[in-house]
């Protein structure tokens, strides 16, 4: 178990092992060399010519079927052989911020171990086991994301949950699902992963979720805003340190998985007291002059625009700016969503601002005075470049900053940060791999 498992030369430490992984745009196979010199001490391989040019005397080079199944395969075994129990967290927003109550909530009386940021995935997920559960009777919190049905099926045959969240059912990544039905559907295949020793902590607020207890082998624990849930508002006894009206049902989620590993009531409460926001998720930070800014430019969503929006509506401030940047992934209801996050922010805000193509669509739809739609920009370079023409940050003002990951927002927030901050120690996408993608524009 001393070996760790890596596969980038750029974070690689002399002694791991490389496994070559394929994606989309590359291909971990021409990086073998680079390992080497790297230090790296073990190549895992699945392609017969991939160590033509490693000189294979100074490294051990195994191949196997594929790189992916053979880390799942490993992670899998290391979960059975240290007893290891596995809390999954899905749904269409939420899942990091739940993820972390649900920490919050667990490390003080267990030992923990969950994925940094939104590794989400099973090669994530994977890494994550084979790197830091070390020891019998952890307690793993895994994120799980789904861009199709079958995703999480795929993951659950390796990484087995025991205790399995579902937050909600939202019209996110619709362009590939096709409709919400088949959102809850994949949503769902987390559920039918349970045995039946397994609990489901459900939303009992969302239909679709709540639906969901009828796949549940084991046992269903609901929460919601009605008394008739199994955990509801009353059980929350302190102020949860979170953004948003979605902060006490994550708070109640995290209960929920609590009260599933037979946490008592004070316990739960000290723990959801130490929730703390993940970057880029409804984060305040200082801003220049003294300005404040919620960075909310992880992803977005309708729901989770909208959310931003009233928080910021809701803030004291003499000056509310609402950036707002384009929904992706929206299909049939993306002219809507925006046309709605349009009007809110229009509505909320002394400045609204926008970015994107789908946002400016939705600005002129409206038919605004000429002065307005000024403010409408196609990517985040152009907004920039203005920025200071439509406003000086002062003291008093609050700045929402909020788009999807592709929109690049956080560069925004960057540019309005307090000058005595580091970007990469409080923004999200400051690694390399992000900061030379370029933005979506269209």
């Amino acid at each position: 178990m001393n070996s760790r498992f890596s596969i980038d030369t750029r974070t690689l430490r002399r002694g791991d092992t490389f496994v070559a992984i394929r994606g989309e745009k590359f291909d971990g196979h021409d990086f073998l060399e680079a390992a080497v010199k790297q230090g790296a001490t073990r190549l895992i391989v699945d392609r017969a010519d991939a160590t033509r040019s490693v000189p294979t005397s100074s490294v051990e080079v195994a191949r196997v079927e594929d790189c992916l199944t053979y880390l799942a395969r490993e992670a899998q075994k290391r979960l059975d052989d240290l007893q290891t129990q596995v809390i999954a967290i899905t749904g269409s927003v939420g899942k990091t911020t739940t993820k972390r109550a649900v920490v919050a909530t667990l490390d003080r009386v267990f030992d923990v171990v969950t994925p940094t940021g939104n590794l989400n995935t099973l090669l994530g997920a994977s890494l994550t086991v084979l790197n830091e559960i070390t020891r019998p009777n952890q307690k793993f919190i895994a994120e799980v994301g789904a861009y199709q049905r079958g995703d999480i099926v795929n993951f659950c045959k390796w990484i087995k949950p025991s205790i399995a969240v579902v937050t909600n059912v939202q019209p996110v990544h619709l362009e590939r699902m096709g409709s919400l039905d088949n959102i809850a559907l994949a949503k769902g295949e987390l559920v039918d992963a349970l045995t039946e020793q397994g609990v489901a902590c459900l939303n009992q607020d969302d239909l679709r979720v709540a639906e969901m207890r009828l796949r549940c082998k084991g046992r269903v624990i609901s929460y919601g805003s009605d008394s008739a849930a199994d955990i509801n508002p009353s059980h929350i006894k302190v102020d949860v340190p979170l953004l948003g009206g979605y902060r006490i049902s994550t708070a109640m989620a995290a209960y929920a998985v609590g009260v599933a590993l037979g946490l008592d009531d004070e316990t739960i409460n000290a723990g959801l007291s130490g929730i703390r926001p993940e970057k880029g998720r409804l984060n305040l930070l200082p801003g220049r002059n003294d300005a404040v800014i919620i960075d909310d430019t992880y992803n977005a969503s309708l729901s989770s625009s909208l959310e931003a929006l009233d928080v910021l509506r809701q803030r004291k401030g003499s000056r509310k700016i609402a950036i707002m940047g384009d929904m992706l992934e929206l299909g049939a209801t993306e002219e809507e969503a925006h046309s709605r996050v349009v009007n809110a922010a229009l509505e909320g805000a002394d400045v609204a601002i926008f970015v994107g193509a789908r946002m400016r669509s939705a600005v002129l739809r409206r038919h605004l005075a000429e002065e307005d739609s000024r403010a409408c920009f196609s990517n985040q370079a152009d907004a920039l470049a203005s920025l200071s023409r439509i406003f000086t940050p002062a003291s008093g003002d609050v700045i929402l900053v909020k788009g999807s990951a592709g929109m690049r927002m956080e560069n925004i927030v960057e540019a309005l940060l307090a000058s005595d901050l580091k970007p990469a120690e409080v923004l999200v996408r400051q690694e390399k791999s992000w900061k030379t993608k370029e933005p979506e524009s269209v």
